[in-house]
């Protein structure tokens, strides 16, 4: 190749590449970071449940009963209901009257505080069940 011809194509080079590579623009400053988002509160630990907290089946009262928070509430009535399906020697248990049965044995408990609980659901049983 002779030199004149090297030297145009040099220059036609070199020409297309100034015309390609454009100067960088002033950069735009950058977006503010995004404000720093709080920790969410930790949530609430249950309590943990006693050890050894002995219960009399027999001596509860229907007070008591009524004193207690309606999930724990919701507990006693079922563990009620079974026991007296044992009590009954039922071998099977309309699921679906289960509510009633609660109803029932609270309606009572109100009427009757100092009675046993367990006496609410004997009768609850024998209304719902039998």
């Amino acid at each position: 190749m002779n030199g004149k011809t090297a030297f145009v194509l040099l220059g036609v080079l070199s020409g297309s590449l100034c015309a390609c590579v454009q100067p960088p623009e002033a950069a735009a400053p950058a977006a503010p970071p995004p404000p720093p988002v709080a920790a969410p509160a930790p949530a609430p630990v249950a309590e943990p449940t006693p050890g050894n907290r002995w219960v009399s089946i027999q001596g509860a009262t229907c007070e008591r009963l009524l004193e207690l928070s309606p999930d724990d509430r919701a507990a006693a009535s079922l563990f009620y209901v079974g026991y007296q399906a044992a009590r009954f020697r039922s071998r099977v248990i309309n699921v679906a009257a289960i509510p009633n049965a609660e109803e029932w044995a609270e309606s009572y408990c109100a009427e009757h505080p100092g009675r046993p609980a367990v006496e609410a659901f004997r009768q609850a049983y024998r209304q719902t069940f039998r």
